[in-house]
């Protein structure tokens, strides 16, 4: 389609994700009105016939994984694992600084695998966060600065292969590791996020805006005691008997599997390693005498039950992502803004649009798909440096996809500790125009720099 109509649908779903907070509503309004556009009265069949179809099919190991997730962390918390953490941060983490701090570093662990570092990391903090009376969009926002943006700086994490694919399907004679390798240095929007999180947990980065009030609004809230009902549910119940190996051994399973199969296979593989690490904690659950043999059921319906907002948001965001695309909304925005640029400017501009279209469409990769064809060869032909032009490509997409509402990135560790995508989109809103600023006079300055 290409046309103005294409901007309506996401515009639709930001304002209404930001106004409302219920981020299935805003998304399936998007969903239907794009429908609309595209196919006037005959609109409902390729709702379901094909977008929500083929947004099933593009993202089939996401959505399989996070059923597998879930019903490895229900096994852990019918196991005692969680209670044996929450003993441990009772012990550890006696302050919202130290929460903050441990949250950071589990995101650093964790993030070979973003999904599970997203879905993961929000769950097992939750309980430490509300003891110590810290704001709980605390946890979203330092897992959203650090989990993506880590594993994109990583050279064997899936971003190499996924981006290094582009470059070489984008230019010609270029070895597309060897560029993303030498981008690194230029994921300017990466590497700041990265610091900015480790300043914030630290607590040299203060509380900018919204989650300045949370913060006073969480230090006047009640105490958590041992008997409170809350606490104890997300912990397993008052029966559970902590048991620190129910959590540490599925997790070492899963962390050691992933470098395992990756070498066997020749390539980086993550869902293997989810699989072996929730088979781990069924076994240890069921061996152990926690989760009766007869009872596995039970724990992985309620597993999956857990995830189901989760799954139900990523799958309404899939299906917008094929709406958007089918739309044209990225050409559309691209032939705004045109390709008579000054050749230093090749990167800045590259840069402010990837922000826009990820921002709007809540993907990474829809920005990263769109650029990447276009940008490069753009920056080979005005001679402007391809590092540098892969890197604004990379930090744009980064950007919408750690701060838009609509983004998995954002719902996951959203939805795991409780907090809507839409206040989390809020709470991080300074930080981001910030990074966003500074990540665009560097592309700016580096421009004209290098050209």
């Amino acid at each position: 389609m290409n046309t103005i109509l294409s901007v309506i649908p996401p515009v639709l779903v930001i304002v209404l994700a930001l106004s409302t907070r219920n981020i299935i509503v805003s998304l399936f309004s998007g969903i239907v009105l794009g429908s609309i556009i595209l196919n006037g009265v005959h609109f409902i069949p390729p709702i379901l016939d094909t977008y929500m179809t083929e947004g099933l099919k593009s993202n089939t190991n996401v959505l399989l994984c996070i059923v597998l997730v879930g019903i490895m962390l229900q096994c852990i918390k019918r196991a005692g694992g969680f209670k044996a953490f929450g003993e441990w941060c009772n012990r550890k983490l006696n302050t919202p600084k130290k929460t903050a701090i441990m949250t950071f570093w589990f995101s650093i662990l964790f993030s070979a695998s973003q999904n599970l570092a997203n879905l993961c990391v929000p769950r097992i903090m939750k309980n430490p966060t509300l003891k110590n009376k810290m704001p709980i969009e605390k946890v979203p926002l330092i897992v959203t600065s650090t989990v993506d943006t880590f594993s994109s700086l990583m050279p064997f994490a899936a971003y190499i292969l996924f981006f290094s694919g582009l470059i070489v399907s984008s230019v010609e004679g270029f070895d597309g590791y060897a560029v993303y390798i030498q981008a690194i240095p230029f994921q300017f929007f990466a590497i700041l996020s990265l610091i900015m999180a480790f300043l914030y947990v630290y607590g040299i980065i203060p509380d900018i805006g919204p989650i300045k009030k949370l913060a006073k609004e969480a230090r006047e809230r009640p105490n958590i005691t041992e008997d409170d009902p809350v606490d104890l549910e997300m912990l397993g119940g008052p029966e559970v008997v902590p048991d620190a190996k129910a959590l540490l051994i599925p997790f070492a399973a899963l962390i050691l599997s992933i470098p395992l199969f990756s070498f066997l296979s020749g390539r980086l593989v993550v869902t293997a390693g989810i699989l072996i690490g929730s088979v781990t904690a069924v076994l240890y659950a069921s061996f152990s005498g926690h989760v009766k043999f007869n009872e596995l059921t039970g724990v992985f319906v309620n597993g999956f039950r857990d995830v189901v907002p989760v799954y139900l948001i990523l799958l309404f965001a899939f299906t917008f992502g094929q709406v958007v695309n089918a739309l044209g909304f990225s050409t559309y925005i691209i032939g705004i803004l045109g390709g008579n640029f000054t050749p230093s400017l090749i990167p800045f501009f590259i840069f402010l649009i990837c922000c826009l279209i990820s921002y709007t469409t809540g993907s990474l990769s829809a920005a990263a798909v769109i650029i990447f064809p276009l940008g490069l060869p753009l920056a080979l032909a005005a001679g402007i440096s391809i590092p540098l032009t892969v890197g604004a490509c990379i930090s744009g997409s980064h950007f919408g996809d750690i701060f838009s509402p609509i983004s998995d990135a954002m719902i996951l560790p959203s939805e795991a500790c409780g907090v809507s995508p839409a206040d989390t989109s809020r709470v991080l809103a300074p930080y981001r125009l910030i990074q966003l600023v500074i990540c665009a006079i560097l592309y700016l300055i580096f421009g004209i720099i290098m050209a």
